[in-house]
């Protein structure tokens, strides 16, 4: 990368931030400050031993959330009174999907790899190993 960082670091590192942006934005309001990222990439060594990423490989993103169909967003976000303050945070299945789209999708878009490609030119939804919230629900996070 220009940044000179491992790309599964520098990719890992994007992913967190934007999970950090659409929260703060209010684009994803039922996110919460816990987070952790985790990218793997495969790689093709050539002879000079130099490297080439080929694909995204794994991806995780754990990241703490309000509870699904409870939590309001009024409740969830102090002071906040909008038109839609009552509206629910949504079902796991469903912030998954926006995690996807706001998050992943839109974080490789916007990093260029060496070859001048946006990272998500190695990034196929249906091969690579995506893990959003594995171990289900994470609504209890950070220190305490």
């Amino acid at each position: 990368t220009k940044s000179t960082m491992p790309l599964t670091h520098y990719l890992a590192t994007k992913l967190g931030k934007t999970l950090t942006d659409v929260r703060k934005s209010g684009q994803l309001w039922w996110l919460r400050p816990d987070g952790k990222t985790q990218v793997t990439i495969k790689y093709k060594q050539h002879s000079d031993g130099s490297v080439e990423p080929l694909m995204i490989h794994t991806l995780l993103i754990s990241t703490q959330h309000a509870e699904p169909g409870v939590r309001t967003k009024g409740a969830e976000i102090a002071g906040y009174s909008g038109a839609d303050a009552e509206t629910v945070a949504p079902s796991m299945e469903e912030m998954n999907k926006q995690i996807m789209e706001h998050v992943i999708k839109a974080t490789l878009k916007d990093i260029t790899l060496k070859n001048g490609k946006p990272a998500i030119s190695i990034f196929d939804e249906a091969t690579c190993h995506v893990h959003i919230n594995p171990s289900g629900k994470f609504i209890i996070g950070g220190p305490q």
